[in-house]
């Protein structure tokens, strides 16, 4: 299937998640702009706040470079560039939840879980926008369609849900100060 077959055929799925994620980031904004000084204050509220918002910009970016047309060595390189971007902006977030007190082989299954979904699958994601411009620039455009369209979903998925830890974790340290 040649490629501006595949780019058609995600078209109209691309403006709606590009559509959602911007919306979906200015109300982040808001949100996160009522409780600015918990935001400042606690270091996982930050690192939520950060990995929930680079998840969004990825989805609306990466929508951005797809919707427009034009060949798909530039839309691979495009790809390549959102995931790497994605990457070095999220890597403080990793970082502090890597040396977070109480984050450890042993915490509880729970909580590891809870971390893997926050920022294992934002990380592995954007490893997967790179793939998908790099099986772009290999001309694999149907595992491309499947890759890209599945990376987009969970970055969704886990963009939703970390927004409501960070509703949650929010309410917590406002009800403890």
């Amino acid at each position: 299937m040649p490629y501006q077959t595949v780019a058609s055929n995600l078209h109209d799925f691309y403006i709606l998640a590009g559509t959602a994620s911007a919306t979906l980031v200015g109300l982040l904004f808001v949100g996160l702009s009522l409780h600015l000084r918990i935001v400042l204050t606690a270091a996982e509220v930050r690192s939520i706040a950060r990995v929930t918002l680079a998840n969004f910009g990825a989805v609306l970016f990466v929508a951005l470079f797809l919707v427009i047309n034009e060949d798909p060595t530039s839309a691979g390189w495009q790809l390549i560039g959102a995931g790497i971007v994605s990457l070095v902006i999220t890597r403080p977030s990793l970082v502090t939840a890597a040396q977070s007190e109480g984050r450890s082989l042993d915490m509880r299954r729970r909580d590891r879980f809870r971390l893997l979904l926050r920022f294992g699958f934002s990380t592995l994601s954007y490893v997967a926008i790179t793939g998908a411009g790099v099986l772009l620039l290999a001309s694999q455009f149907s595992t491309f369609e499947v890759v890209i369209v599945v990376t987009t979903v969970v970055l969704l998925l886990i963009s939703l849900r970390n927004t409501w830890d960070l509703l949650v974790t929010v309410g917590e340290v406002t009800l403890e100060s």
